[in-house]
């Protein structure tokens, strides 16, 4: 990969200090101490005990009494890299605070992700389309949500691994030279391994390169880079295997983990190592070596179907573990994970997410003409059941919706088959066009039926407008080439276009929404009468004390209140979130009440204005009940604290463990 030119450096540079300026915007205003949200709690206060105590031990004792947290099951990579960042930072720079360096590792890690892309931009199709994909991914506000200063999640941690993973494997296919494509082969198998101890959903991006393999598969006659593949392979599967429990032992949001994270690369492997034996080790190599890619079309569709049957044959196990699929009353409660309503799509993306889906259409016509078709139609009837859903859901109802989404995806996927193996003749960047194809398909999809994944979406749209805009100014350069100097006239395109774009609200002016989104606080206790009483809780609790509370506070109690909680966020088991609001949220028995806390270990009881009255406070069991907070004005008070002295007669019943319905 050459090195790009000075002034690429310089505009990169500018693009990446404004991106970073928008994304602290709402510093001021986050108190300190406190996040954004509820998961970044969650990481800070992993990467606190990583920080105390070197690592995080097997079961987390604070959260999910009496049984804690099976940390086994989770991936952790992002907590231990904000407690050895701090580390590490901390030799150079003593006074800088682990709370300081989670609170700014959001718009760090997306600034590392942008600055990567758009130099990997810049080597393959020039400053000008690295400069404008830079200029929508620093404005876009749906980019902005997520990465923000203080929304310590690990979206963009995620976001920033995802591309470095795609456009190092890119960049292997792309150079020539046998050490450099070892080198960037294993920077990109690296980078999976990575991802892979960070998040349950990293698996995308390796389907994004399995996709760009199955295209090259499909479309040659003989194998060209199996070793590198080999080698890809080698640098993540075995060792996330052997490394973590979740890729071994899945159970709960993790059962599935190895299906579609490991067991995908080495099928590939396997049918390419088949294809390459049947030509080259086999009586019949002669016969074959002419039907190479038809050979690879029977070997793809028997895995395609081997693996629908495996999906079919588990569909029954989706409910609980895989969200975008779940019917689970729980889920269906969590904001993020509505479906986006058009509304949703044009303040957060204005009208790049229009422009963008043309563009993609507009790719794949330019790049395989009439035979692009076969995926170009599907591609418009994706684009128009995922963005206008809402509209066209009253239109025919949700069901027909579904079903034509459905289809969409199938034909989709049938038509990029059949269209890399026809396909004669693979042209510069083809294997860059197909992986942002991919990456649209797989994120559109997954954030129609959950809108926080629109937050990945952005690179792409943002390649496909570009690539659009470029288009255009050429082909309209062209025609009047002969009364303006090409350069003037083309850039003169490019810059009016992208201004229109940007702030004119007829068409789009996604910019007008993004200093409101950088400045959008989700979820900060400020001075609230809540902060007030976790304040009281750290000062006046023991360590050993278990609040009960409602699920979306569970984390924020740990790290704010220094106490132990019984559910939280993490919904490690969703069934006793649900126990919890049947009888305590919305208890009409003391009785059951008590039970239920006892079972848990629970010493307080925390509950807010908003909740349903206290009706199990009534009657022969409200002497369990100690008010302890606040002192004065107990009743009119909008954050209630209880003490619970248990009653001789009530016992522990293990029917309030359940970790599912109808146990």
């Amino acid at each position: 990969m050459e090195i790009p030119k000075l002034s690429t450096f310089g505009l990169l540079t500018i693009i990446l200090f404004i991106a970073f300026l928008i994304r602290i915007q709402s510093t001021p205003n986050i108190p300190e101490g406190q996040l954004v949200g509820t998961d970044a709690y969650l990481y800070y206060w992993q990467a606190q005990v990583i920080s105390e105590h070197g690592s995080l031990p097997e079961r987390d004792m604070y959260r999910w009494l009496p049984f804690g947290r099976d940390n086994t099951q989770t991936l952790n990579l992002y907590p231990y890299t904000l407690a050895y960042a701090h580390k590490a930072i901390t030799w150079v720079f003593p006074n800088v605070s682990l709370y300081s360096v989670t609170f700014y590792a959001p718009p760090i890690c997306f600034c590392i992700g942008l600055g990567a892309f758009c130099l990997f931009l810049s080597y393959t199709f020039g400053t000008i389309s690295a400069g404008i994909v830079g200029v929508f991914l620093a404005t876009l506000p749906g980019s902005i949500a997520r990465s923000t200063a203080g929304f310590s999640d690990r979206d963009s941690w995620c976001f920033m691994l995802g591309i470095l993973a795609v456009i190092t494997y890119l960049v292997s296919l792309q150079t020539q030279h046998q050490r450099k494509q070892i080198l960037w082969t294993l920077a990109s198998g690296i980078t999976i391994f990575l991802g892979g101890l960070s998040w349950e959903g990293f698996g995308v991006f390796t389907n994004i390169i399995l996709c760009i393999e199955i295209w090259r598969f499909l479309t040659s006659e003989t194998e060209d880079r199996l070793k590198f593949y080999l080698l890809w392979v080698c640098t993540f599967v075995p060792i996330l295997y052997i490394l973590s429990p979740a890729y071994r032992s899945g159970y709960g949001f993790t059962k599935h983990l190895a299906a579609f994270v490991l067991v995908p690369p080495l099928v590939l492997l396997g049918i390419r190592t088949l294809r390459h034996s049947l030509l080259t080790k086999t009586r019949w190599a002669g016969h074959l070596k002419t039907h190479g890619r038809t050979l690879a079309l029977v070997l793809t569709l028997t895995s395609v179907a081997l693996a629908l049957g495996y999906v079919f044959i588990q569909r029954n196990t989706f409910t609980d573990t895989t969200v975008p699929l779940s019917q689970n009353t729980l889920m269906q409660t969590v904001k993020e994970l509505e479906n986006p309503i058009l509304l949703f799509w044009l303040i957060r993306y204005g009208s790049v997410f229009i422009l963008g889906s043309l563009g993609i259409v507009m790719a794949v016509i330019r790049f395989w003409k009439i035979k692009g078709l076969l995926l170009a139609i599907p591609l418009i009837l994706f684009t128009l059941t995922a963005f206008y859903r809402e509209l066209l859901d009253t239109l025919w109802g949700i069901y027909v919706g579904n079903l034509l989404f459905g289809v969409a995806v199938t034909s989709c996927a049938l038509g990029f088959i059949i269209l890399a193996w026809q396909r004669q003749k693979v042209t510069k960047n083809e294997n860059t066009y197909i992986a942002l194809t991919i990456w649209f398909l797989f994120w559109v999809a997954l954030t129609r039926d959950a809108r926080r994944y629109d937050f990945f979406i952005g690179v792409s749209i943002a390649f496909f407008t570009t690539d659009l805009i470029r288009f255009l100014a050429d082909f309209y350069g062209n025609q009047i080439k002969k009364r303006v100097p090409q350069l003037l006239l083309k850039t003169t395109i490019v810059g009016i276009t992208l201004t229109l774009i940007l702030f004119w609200p007829p068409v789009g002016g996604h910019v007008n929404h993004t200093l409101l989104a950088a400045a959008k606080i989700h979820r900060v206790f400020g001075k609230s009468k809540s902060a007030q009483a976790f304040a009281w809780m750290e000062k006046n609790l023991p360590y050993t004390a278990v609040v009960a509370a409602d699920w979306s506070l569970g984390s924020i109690l740990n790290v704010l209140a220094g106490v132990k909680t019984i559910i939280d966020q993490d919904h490690y088991i969703p069934h006793w979130i649900h126990l919890y609001n049947e009888h305590v949220h919305n208890a009409t028995d003391a009785r059951e009440t008590l039970e239920f806390l006892k079972t848990h270990e629970a010493t307080h009881l925390m509950l807010m204005q908003e909740q349903p009255p206290e009706v199990f406070l009534q009657g022969n069991y409200s002497d369990a009940f100690l008010p302890v907070y606040p002192t004065d004005n107990f009743g009119e008070s909008v954050v209630k604290v209880w003490e619970i002295h248990y009653p001789p007669d009530i016992r522990r019943d293990p029917k309030y463990l359940q970790t599912k319905l109808g146990e």
